[in-house]
């Protein structure tokens, strides 16, 4: 028994400290969301597999060596007979003939016969299919790159999203609950007050309701904790609790528009794909241009070793191949042709990606300028909101007010403090969003750790 309890306390401690919550910085939770996370895991894969793709294309330039080798069984031996011809020669010439026993057959090639070899086949002319492949396959490469990029931007959004809105989350329950701690001592007072019949029934009965409120509220926030808090730790890969220990921030302002917009063009992952794909098309319709071209290879083969093969048939031969198909219904031109009209849908659905690109960003841009001219409000309302509220208190004691306002001037304070912390959790959001359409999501931890950074702690 006494083994059981030591064994059951020890895995009491292991579980409590594997329980333990998780305090991590901004940036050491996107570097876990970065490792740990499968659209990030399969975009990895999905890199390695073009590189590979583009390795199998360069080997298109090199010879192809294989090796062959067969055993045949026929139902007979192959030879050349002149047996017959001594019969129809022996009324000329007499009987001497047969009577000499000549046997004029010729073994061509022995019914059991097996042998091994090799063949080499080198391309010297193509029409530019080998290249053409060969650059689709890197192109697709980049393709890829660019879509991993995407991948990681979108990742940021969410870390970004789901990390600073559990700190939103916790903010808004310790609000809350201070909210409920204030109204609650107040309701305390106003019930001490009542019974010594300096307060009305209804003042009580309206901090009771508005406590009630702020509880409901409160239990509401936790609830919703929760959910970020889960939220957080599947995008992360954690299954431990994750607190943030980077504050919500606020920066004055930020780079003009043109900026953006500049660097959107340079720098989108998805007008990167874009031109990868119009590439692309441009590599299919070249290479629908070499099919109406012939194909040259030379080529040689060697029979290493054999069984009973004939010595008439060669053991080595070299030569060149050509290969041009002259008609086929004109199959090819209309491919070719239809290629370079795909090129074209291309073209003009990439000038249309870049004007609704800048229109993004244009569109995010205000969303992050709508949000800091709503800075400077919203910390004006909390600063009235306090004032407000010493002052009612202060005419609370000197029986100048009534209870309901002085409650009301509390869960006003509240909604003020929620509405600021709100606010500057919208700004970060809205600067991850423009600079993931920017093409610069790596650039946030900069803008986090800049200089003009305002916490909100």
């Amino acid at each position: 028994m006494r083994v059981l309890f030591i064994l059951f306390s020890m895995l009491t401690v292991v579980v409590g400290v594997t329980a333990q919550p998780s305090y991590l910085t901004f940036d050491d939770a996107l570097s876990l969301g970065m490792e740990r996370n499968p659209a990030i895991v399969a975009s990895e894969y999905a890199e390695r597999a073009a590189h590979r793709e583009r390795q199998a294309a360069i080997g298109l330039f090199m010879p192809k060596v294989s090796i062959k080798g067969a055993y045949t069984h026929l139902d007979k031996d192959i030879k050349i007979d002149f047996n017959s011809m001594l019969s129809s020669l022996s009324p000329i010439l007499g009987d001497g003939l047969g009577l000499l026993g000549l046997d004029l057959s010729y073994t061509l090639q022995r019914r059991n016969t097996a042998f091994l070899g090799g063949d080499v086949e080198l391309p010297l002319f193509a029409g530019g299919k080998i290249w053409t492949a060969n650059k689709a396959a890197k192109i697709e490469e980049e393709r890829t790159a660019e879509q991993s990029r995407q991948v990681r931007g979108a990742l940021l959004v969410e870390i970004v999203e789901r990390y600073f809105g559990v700190e939103l989350a916790r903010r808004g329950v310790a609000i809350r609950k201070e909210a409920v701690e204030v109204v609650g001592q107040h309701l305390h007072d106003v019930d001490l007050l009542e019974k010594e019949g300096m307060a009305v029934e209804s003042e009580r009965l309206y901090a009771e309701f508005r406590l009630a409120e702020a509880e409901r509220d409160l239990e509401r926030a936790k609830l919703h904790l929760e959910t970020a808090q889960q939220a957080l730790q599947t995008t992360l890969g954690k299954e431990q609790e994750v607190i943030p220990s980077t504050p919500i921030f606020l920066l004055p302002n930020i780079e003009p528009l043109d900026y953006f917009q500049a660097m959107a063009q340079l720098h989108n992952p998805q007008l990167g794909e874009v031109e990868s794909v119009r590439e692309l098309a441009r590599m299919n319709m070249r290479l629908q241009q070499a099919n109406l071209f012939p194909e040259v290879v030379a080529m040689g083969g060697m029979i290493f070793c054999n069984h009973q093969l004939s010595s008439l048939v060669p053991r080595m031969a070299v030569g060149v191949g050509l290969n041009f198909n002259i008609f086929d219904g004109l199959r090819k031109e209309y491919k070719a042709s239809a290629a370079r009209l795909q090129l074209r849908r291309v073209e003009a659905l990439e000038h249309k990606a870049k004007q609704d690109v800048q229109l993004l960003i244009e569109s995010l841009y205000n969303n992050v300028q709508s949000v800091l001219a709503t800075v400077a409000a919203v910390e004006r309302s909390e600063r009235f909101a306090e004032e407000f509220l010493r002052a009612k208190r202060n005419a609370f004691r000197e029986g100048m007010t009534t209870a309901t306002d002085v409650v009301d001037a509390t869960l006003n304070l509240s909604r003020a403090k929620l509405e600021r912390v709100q606010t500057a959790y919208e700004f970060d959001l809205a600067l991850a969003r423009l600079l993931e359409a920017s093409g610069m999501a790596d650039a946030f931890l900069q803008y986090l750790h800049s200089k003009m950074t305002q916490s909100l702690f």
